[in-house]
C-alpha cells in the first residue's frame, strides 16, 4: 500500500503526486487502488497489461 509517484511535503503533512501534478487523493498512497479507481500511476499500465493478456487467452 505504497506509491512511488507519491511524496511526503512536510509543509503541507499531505502527499503530492507527480503523475497528476497536484496532492494524491489518498491519505495513504496506494498505486493500485489509483490505477484501479483513476486508471493513472506505476500501477495502472500492469493493470492494463494483465487485462490485455486474459482478453487474448480467451481467443
Amino acid at each position: 500500500m505504497s506509491c512511488k509517484c507519491a511524496t511526503y511535503d512536510p509543509d503541507s503533512g499531505r502527499w503530492d503526486c507527480s503523475v497528476s501534478g497536484s496532492g494524491c487523493m489518498y491519505l495513504h498512497p496506494s498505486s493500485k487502488r489509483c490505477a484501479e479507481e483513476y486508471g493513472e500511476g506505476p500501477d495502472a499500465y500492469s493493470e492494463a497489461e494483465s487485462l490485455e493478456e486474459n482478453d487474448h487467452g480467451n481467443d
